[in-house]
C-alpha cells in the first residue's frame, strides 16, 4: 500500500515538472524558428503549449474518474487513502514494469523516474490503464506502441546530437564512425535492469542542460543584432508551419508522465498540483520561445539544426558540448528503459528464466537506433517526424478520445467540444507534419527553404 510519502515541497514539485519538460530537444528550437519565422513560431508555440496543458489535465481527470469506479477499484485493487475520496489511489499490480514502461517523459528526458520510484512502491493508474478502460485492449496497445516508437525516436535524437557535436570537436572522425563507436558501450548500459545505478549521471545531465542553455543565452545576447536585421524572409509565410508544429509537439510531449507527476505529490498538497503545473508550463513555454527566438536572432540564416554547432571555438563552448554529449550518452539507456520494459511485458518475458532473451532484445533495440540514425541523420527532422506522429497521438488525439469514452454522457458540452477539437487538430497536425517531415527526408528537388533564404 502506498504510504503517502509523496513530496509536499513546492520546490521539489516544481523541479520534477520542469525536468520532465525541458531537455535536449530545446536545442533544436532556434532552427525551427528559422524555418517558420518568428511570428508563426511564437503563435504556434503559444497555441500548442496552451492546448497541450489542457489535454494533459484531461488525462488527469480520467485518472481521478477511474479511481471512483467500483469495478476499477476491484479489478486493480485500488485502495482509497482518504475517506470518501479517490485523491490517492494505489494499484497493487503484480507487474510493476507498467510504471517503468509508461512512467517516462515523452520528450525523452526521464531523469526523474528514479525519484518517483522511491516515492511509490506500487504502480498507479497510468496512461495505458486509461486507454484500456476507455477503448479496451486496443487502447493500451496503441499507447504502448506510441511510447515505444516515440522513446526510440528520442534515443535516436540523442545519438544524432552526440555524433554531430563530437564530429565538430574532432572532425577527423565521421558522424557514422561516432555512431558505430557508441553501439557497444550503449548496449552494455542498456543491459542494466535498475535505473538507480544511473542516478548520478541523471543529475549531471540536469546540470549540463542548465549550463548549456546559460552559455547559449549568453552568446546569443552577446552577438545578437537588431531584430530588423535578423527577421527571416519567410516571417509571414506558412511554409514552415508544419515543420514547426512537429517540433512543438516534440517539446511538449509530457502527456505520458502527467499521472506520475500527480502521484509524486503528497495527498495534502494534491490540490496545489494543477495550478502549479499550469504555472510551470507557462514558464517552460516562455523559456522555449525566448531560447528559440534569441538563438535565431543571433545566427540568422546560418542557424544550425543543433544550436550548439553554432558556438565558436573556445574553451567554454567545448566544455558545453562535451558535457551535453556525456550526459546524453548516459541518458540514452534511461530513454530506452520504458521501450525495453514495454516490449518484455508485451512478449511476456520472464526476467529471471529468460534473462538472455531479454539481453537479445536490448541488443537489437540499440542496433536499431544506430541504423535509424544513419538513415535519418537530421536532428530537427527526426524531432519533427516523431513529434508529428507519436507525440501528436499521445498529446492530442488519445486524450480527447479517452476523455470522451470515460466520461460518456456526464461530460459537459464545453468538454465535448474540447475533446473533438483536440482529436481533429491532432489528426490535421499529424497529416501536415508527417508529410512535411517526409519531404525533408526525401526531397525530390533542392531544398526550397535554402533558395528562399538566398533570395
Amino acid at each position: 500500500m502506498h504510504d503517502g510519502s509523496g513530496t509536499g515541497n513546492p520546490l521539489k514539485i516544481f523541479a520534477n515538472i520542469f525536468i520532465a519538460f525541458v531537455g535536449a530537444g530545446v536545442l533544436g528550437l532556434p532552427y525551427a524558428f528559422k524555418e517558420a519565422g518568428i511570428l508563426e513560431g511564437f503563435l504556434i508555440m503559444s497555441f500548442v503549449g496552451f492546448v497541450s496543458v489542457k489535454a494533459m489535465l484531461l488525462l488527469l481527470d480520467c485518472k481521478v474518474e477511474l479511481g471512483k469506479r467500483p469495478d476499477v477499484m476491484k479489478k486493480f485493487k485500488i485502495v482509497s487513502l482518504e475517506p470518501g475520496g479517490p485523491e490517492k489511489e494505489t494499484l497493487l499490480k503484480d507487474n510493476h514494469s507498467d510504471t517503468q514502461a509508461n512512467g517516462s517523459s515523452m520528450n525523452g528526458d526521464v531523469q526523474m523516474m528514479d525519484s518517483m520510484e522511491s516515492q511509490s512502491a506500487q504502480s498507479e493508474i497510468d496512461y495505458g490503464d486509461i486507454g484500456y478502460y476507455a477503448i479496451g485492449d486496443i487502447g493500451k496497445l496503441i499507447v504502448d506502441i506510441s511510447i515505444v516508437v516515440s522513446q526510440t525516436g528520442f534515443a535516436c535524437a540523442y545519438l544524432i546530437f552526440i555524433s554531430n557535436n563530437m564530429e565538430s570537436i574532432i572532425p577527423e572522425i565521421t558522424i557514422n564512425n561516432w555512431v558505430s563507436g557508441m553501439m557497444i558501450p550503449l548496449i552494455l548500459l542498456c543491459l542494466l535492469r535498475q535505473l538507480h545505478k544511473l542516478a548520478i549521471f541523471s543529475l549531471f545531465a540536469d546540470f549540463s542542460n542548465v549550463l548549456a542553455y546559460s552559455v547559449v543565452f549568453w552568446f546569443d545576447f552577446e552577438h545578437a543584432q537588431t531584430v530588423s536585421e535578423r527577421l527571416h524572409p519567410k516571417e509571414y509565410s506558412l511554409d514552415g508551419f508544419p515543420f514547426f508544429l512537429g517540433i512543438a509537439f516534440y517539446c511538449y510531449e509530457g502527456a505520458g508522465l502527467i499521472c506520475y507527476l500527480d502521484s509524486s505529490v503528497s495527498p495534502e498538497c494534491r490540490a496545489k498540483f494543477r495550478p502549479m503545473f499550469k504555472g510551470v508550463l507557462f514558464l517552460v513555454t516562455a523559456l522555449y520561445m525566448l531560447f528559440g527566438i534569441c538563438g535565431y536572432l543571433s545566427f540568422g540564416d546560418y542557424t544550425e539544426s543543433i544550436i550548439t554547432l553554432n558556438l565558436p571555438q573556445g574553451p567554454m563552448p567545448l566544455i558545453v558540448k562535451a558535457c551535453l554529449c556525456f550526459s546524453l550518452f548516459f541518458t540514452y539507456p534511461v530513454a530506452m528503459f520504458p521501450v525495453i520494459s514495454t516490449i518484455e511485458r508485451r512478449l511476456k518475458i520472464d526476467p529471471i528464466k529468460q534473462y538472455h532473451f531479454g539481453n537479445l532484445i536490448r541488443l537489437m533495440m540499440v542496433l536499431t537506433t544506430g541504423i535509424v540514425v544513419v538513415a535519418i541523420p537530421s536532428f530537427t527532422t527526426l524531432m519533427a517526424l516523431v513529434g508529428a506522429t507519436c507525440c501528436t497521438l499521445l498529446a492530442f488525439i488519445l486524450p480527447g478520445i479517452f476523455h470522451l469514452k470515460i466520461f460518456g454522457e456526464s461530460i459537459t458540452l464545453a468538454g465535448k467540444v474540447l475533446d473533438y477539437v483536440l482529436i481533429i487538430l491532432g489528426i490535421i497536425a499529424t497529416i501536415l507534419g508527417t508529410i512535411d517531415a517526409l519531404q525533408r527526408l526525401f526531397p525530390e528537388e533542392p531544398n526550397n527553404s535554402i533558395l528562399i533564404q538566398e533570395g
